[in-house]
């Protein structure tokens, strides 16, 4: 079974996997035998944006229309060198590292003689003079200097609107994509389990008390043949077009605490997104800096209920359930052999430069992975469960 330890929902990175490092090193070792030398297949390097480098990436690195994208910064360089150390102990080598600095990925290959790949993008970025010559290098040039004059011209919330870029790219090749926050175990091979019992969900999730909105945790996603003009790729869709009309407005001279997650956070946008394709509405876009989802729009307040309805997970999502795989411990309540899972179905898609309009299309179906699948603080099955799995 695929065993997900992370430190969100509420527990910062560090604290929450330094105060399971007996436990997790232990179950490792009980787990699985990690190889000496972390390897990705192909070993890309390049930036992701570069005409045609997707594309040849895809070709180098993918493996049977299947990718592994893990993100993150050099701080997280040892924590993303052991989850690939962990995917290889489980024959897993189809990964792309998006690293957020080109720094980075070449202090890998040198350090790594080649053995791990690395991209980046240059998303959001001013373009290089090699890269003004690209399609729509006056409108990327705007948004980057947009973004500066928000303060974020190298800020978290940059790298993770490319990697969502990225994941929008991936799924329009048609590359089903596994992508997995640095601050995750793997325990086994989550493929049986996505291709076999969930095999019919196009978005595999988290649910996370604390997400916010529709309480979905992307820290951990799997898109599963998806489909380009899909309800799934239409919320991707979204969130970029909230990204730029966030950016089309003028920045406060000292913006306001919190305005930049409301307007800019992955996780924020994802949630206002998925609502917004649950309900037939965009919402609040974009919202007011310092003001409440609900509080941006006369149709948000006018259907506050029914938001509030549709955020609520455990009442509104349809409910399932699915045994523990054999082999895995189970102990009562926490994890009980069979344990419950979420989902919702969408059958619309927006259209339109400012998704007001709503066609139908074939179902798309989002799934909350029980909590042998992914077992996280918040998410479903007892808190501070993760030591008990083995």
């Amino acid at each position: 079974p695929f065993v997900v330890i992370c430190g969100g929902g509420g527990v910062s990175t560090r604290s929450g996997l330094t105060s399971l490092a007996g436990s997790m090193g232990s179950m490792l070792t009980r787990a699985m035998a990690l190889p000496a030398t972390p390897r990705t297949r192909g070993a890309f390097y390049g930036d992701l944006e570069a005409p045609g480098a997707l594309e040849r990436m895809v070709r180098t690195t993918s493996l049977r229309g299947e990718l592994v994208l893990l993100h993150g910064n050099s701080k997280r360089r040892r924590l993303l060198l052991n989850l690939i150390a962990q995917l290889n102990g489980l024959d897993i080598d189809h990964i792309l590292l998006l690293a957020f600095t080109p720094d980075m990925c070449e202090r890998l290959r040198r350090n790594r003689n080649g053995a791990v790949g690395c991209a980046h993008s240059s998303h959001l970025l001013p373009p290089s003079p090699l890269a003004a010559t690209r399609p729509n290098a006056t409108k990327s040039a705007a948004m980057a200097a947009a973004l500066a004059a928000w303060g974020m011209a190298d800020s978290n919330y940059r790298h993770w609107l490319a990697k969502w870029r990225t994941m929008r790219r991936l799924l329009e090749a048609r590359v089903n994509v596994l992508a997995l926050d640095s601050d995750v175990a793997v325990f086994s091979s989550p493929y049986p389990h996505l291709h076999g019992a969930f095999r019919r969900f196009a978005l595999v999730a988290a649910f996370d008390t604390k997400g916010g909105f529709a309480n979905v945790n992307v820290g951990i996603v799997y898109f599963n043949n998806a489909t380009a003009g899909g309800p799934v790729h239409s919320i991707m869709l979204e969130m970029e077009r909230r990204v730029e009309a966030a950016l089309a407005m003028p920045p406060p001279q000292k913006v306001p605490y919190g305005s930049l997650p409301g307007l800019f956070w992955d996780q924020n946008l994802f949630n206002k997104a998925l609502l917004s394709a649950m309900a037939n509405h965009a919402l609040s876009l974009p919202d007011p800096a310092g003001r409440s989802f609900l509080g941006g729009g006369e149709w948000s307040r006018t259907h506050a209920a029914e938001l509030r309805r549709l955020g609520d997970v455990l009442k509104t999502w349809r409910r399932g359930e699915a045994a523990a795989p054999p082999g895995l411990s189970v102990r009562p309540p926490w994890f009980p052999h069979r344990a419950e899972y979420r989902y919702w179905s969408l059958r619309r898609a927006a259209v339109g430069a400012d998704a007001s309009l709503w066609r139908p299309v074939p179902e798309e179906r989002i799934l909350l992975a029980p909590p042998w699948l992914v077992s996280a603080d918040n998410a479903f099955g007892h808190r501070y469960k993760h030591w008990l799995y083995g």
